[in-house]
């Protein structure tokens, strides 16, 4: 205004004409306005405008027709203070926007009453701030509404603002300046900064799943939304984005997930019971689907045999010592009796074992074991809940498998004695000596015929030649060690398969079954002939060629050089001598 001001100081070099007017000055009024690059205009007493220039016409006719309007008011204001003075007037476009004007007001001192006034429209920079002020209210206001987590972090990672409800248990105001990557699990304020953080990445991030902990320290999942922020020297300078708890959504979904996981291997358990053959492959369904089902690593089935021991069905990564302890548990739980069923915990070392007894007929029949550390979760309902109904099924599994092995077992064993037939013998020896022939280690057959039995039938009946049967049968049985076979081939006509044991053991052996036969004849009371053995060795070594076949034909001609000598002692196959009873070497053919 400064030029306004220079040159209207300057009117009065020009006076005043003989009608009052100012003459001159009123051209050079004039042309000063028309130069004005906005509204302006020249104001008189009663508010009448004296001289205006092209821009401010429309805002001088509305003084004509509206003159009690806001525009006519702000200038009565400004004219009213006597002094430079500003007002803002609001101007009423008939079929438009109302226009906003800043006016200012600088009277004239050369012309007494006489005031100029400038215009400036400011309706666009009003509109901008109240659409600025307006949409910073409305942020404001989802964010108050919003059940999401809105933040920003800083450019070192940290919060520098959180919405007004917080997150995960904790309160905005405990959220504000904290490091943001000490929330994630597995991270904290000391973690190398170039692990993962979705709230401080140079890279724009959608729904990212992250595991936190909330304020108690619990679990707590997040979907987080993130964008970087970078300044004009493109260096980052933190992140802003929303974040949305997810905790309860994962947690049902896990719980559907694993119901659909239980209800698939109890289905897969149950197929098996109906058409498998096999229990392993049974075990191996239900243990490997347990595994998933339960989200486990470790775990272990045992199940008791037909012959009453527990033995392993299913292992998991169970290692030896706990493995130990688990059959410790169960040999206590089976004094302890009763068939009511309780899932039972067992802590050893940094492990916790979970431990659902499987019972068959009102009787504990094997176990399902599942295997934790400590600081693991503990089972939950429906896990307990899946474990028990395992059992329930591998209950009635034993069942049937026990009827099942039980007619496989007297399908394979000699009626009187218990020992395996002659065919199961052929299965079982036949499979070994396959396995000698890769292992390369000694085996040795025994093909054994009992001396002067004929007599017991004749002079003491059947029953009395049963009883002698069965003396020998468990004779046999007691003097052979895991992994050796002992089989009744018909009549009086007894094998042993020795695994592993080299040619003098063997010779031993069958030393110490004759002293044993002696014994057991004199305990039977059979005397005048006394019972012996007639023993036909055949050493397998694992040649090429070797054979079941050929193994018992070497054998059984061993047994009769026995028997051409007197019987009551050995022969081993191939050899050039025998011995008798008093342990002297004889030639033998």
């Amino acid at each position: 205004m400064g030029l306004f001001r220079s040159q209207i100081s300057s009117f009065s070099k020009w006076g005043k004409g003989h009608d009052e007017t100012l003459g001159q000055l009123r051209i050079r009024q004039e042309q000063l306005l028309d130069e004005f690059p906005g509204p302006a205009f020249i104001l008189a007493a009663d508010l009448a405008v004296l001289h205006f220039n092209t821009p401010a016409e429309h805002l001088v006719s509305s003084l004509e027709v509206q003159h009690d309007s806001g525009f006519a008011e702000a200038l009565q204001k400004g004219y009213s203070e006597k002094g430079p003075a500003h007002q803002t007037a609001t101007f009423e476009v008939v079929g438009a926007e109302t226009e906003i004007y800043d006016l200012t007001f600088l009277p004239l001192e050369e012309v007494r009453g006489n005031v100029l006034v400038t215009a400036r429209n400011v309706t666009l920079q009003r509109n901008l701030t109240n659409a600025l002020i307006a949409s910073r209210q409305l942020f404001k206001d989802l964010v108050t509404c919003t059940a999401e987590f809105v933040w920003e972090t800083d450019e070192k990672g940290r919060f520098r603002y959180v919405s007004p409800r917080g997150a995960i248990g904790y309160r905005a105001a405990e959220l504000d300046g904290i490091a943001a990557k000490g929330l994630i699990l597995g991270h904290s304020e000391d973690t190398d900064g170039t692990a993962e953080n979705p709230f401080y990445t140079t890279s724009p991030i959608s729904d990212q799943i992250v595991w936190l902990r909330d304020k108690s320290k619990a679990l707590a999942c997040m979907s987080v939304t993130s964008i970087p922020v970078f300044d004009d020297a493109g260096i980052h300078t933190g992140n802003r984005g929303a974040g949305r708890d997810i905790t309860e959504e994962m947690a049902q979904q896990t719980h559907l997930d694993r119901l659909a996981s239980q209800e698939e291997m109890l289905a897969a358990v149950v197929d098996a019971m109906r058409t498998e053959v096999d229990p392993k492959k049974l075990f191996q369904i239900a243990g490997e689907g347990a595994c998933d089902a339960l989200n486990s690593t470790r775990i272990w089935i045992a199940r008791k045999n037909t012959g009453g021991v527990l033995e392993v069905a299913f292992n998991s990564a169970t290692e030896d010592q706990i493995e130990d302890q688990l059959f410790k548990w169960f040999a206590e739980r089976e004094k302890k009796g009763g068939g009511e069923y309780e899932l039972s915990t067992l802590d050893w070392d940094d492990w916790r074992v979970f431990l659902s007894p499987i019972f068959s007929k009102n009787k504990i029949d094997g176990v399902v074991a599942v295997v934790r550390r400590k600081e693991a979760i503990e089972i939950e309902k429906d896990e307990a809940h899946l474990l028990h109904l395992l059992s329930d099924h591998l209950g009635v599994a034993l069942i049937q498998i026990k009827a099942r092995e039980e007619l496989v077992k007297l399908s394979r064993t000699d009626e009187l004695s218990g020992l395996l037939n002659r065919r199961a013998f052929h299965e079982d020896v036949s499979k070994r000596v396959a396995h000698g022939k890769r292992s390369k280690k000694p085996n040795a057959l025994f093909y054994i015929d009992l001396d002067n039995f004929k007599p017991v039938n004749d002079r003491f009946g059947h029953e009395k030649g049963d009883d002698v049967l069965k003396g020998v049968s468990q004779l046999l049985k007691e003097n052979s060690r895991v992994g050796d076979l002992v089989s009744r081939l018909g009549g009086d006509e007894f094998a042993m398969w020795l695994e592993d044991i080299p040619p003098h053991e063997a010779i031993e052996k069958a030393e110490e079954l004759q002293v044993y036969c002696k014994t057991m004849s004199e305990k039977l009371e059979v005397t005048d002939p006394c019972l012996s053995f007639s023993i036909g060795i055949a050493g397998a070594t694992g040649q090429k060629d070797e054979s079941l076949e050929r193994l018992l034909a070497d054998a059984d001609a061993a047994m009769y050089v026995v028997k051409a000598k007197g019987k009551g002692t050995y022969s081993i196959a191939g050899d050039v001598a025998t011995s008798d009873n008093d342990g002297n070497k004889e030639a033998g053919k």
